[in-house]
């Protein structure tokens, strides 16, 4: 079963084809980070395990799905590799989930176990 190693985008080109980087400036990077605030500007600045929801709740959205799918194929028996530490929560684990739990490739996981519309 693949798993989320930590490192950078030199490292993953490093151990082989049987790895992704997924981290910073990757086409799969988390587009919201710890200390933004969202979703609205009002908020407290979120931690790792609320930006990691809200990348989960995007691809579980009407366009998210398309880049989900996406991501699942692509990423289906990759080790996932990322600059988080590994002891946080991570959006890698995400697509870790997503490209490689059976079923109908559909259904992202957060931590609270929500599921969106279909």
């Amino acid at each position: 079963m693949p798993v989320r190693l930590r490192g950078a985008s030199q490292g993953a080109a490093v151990l082989s084809t049987a790895c992704a980087y997924v981290g910073p400036r990757s086409r799969y990077a988390n587009p919201f980070k710890v200390g933004d605030r969202a979703p609205s500007l009002i908020g407290p600045p979120m931690d790792a395990a609320e930006a990691v929801d809200l990348f989960a709740a995007t691809l579980r959205g009407p366009v998210g799905r398309c880049y989900a799918a996406r991501y699942a194929r692509a990423l289906r028996g990759l080790d996932l590799m990322c600059t988080c530490p590994l002891d946080v929560p991570c959006h890698a684990d995400v697509l870790l989930r997503l490209a490689n739990d059976f079923g109908d490739g559909n259904t992202i996981r957060t931590r609270y176990a929500l599921e969106g519309p279909r």
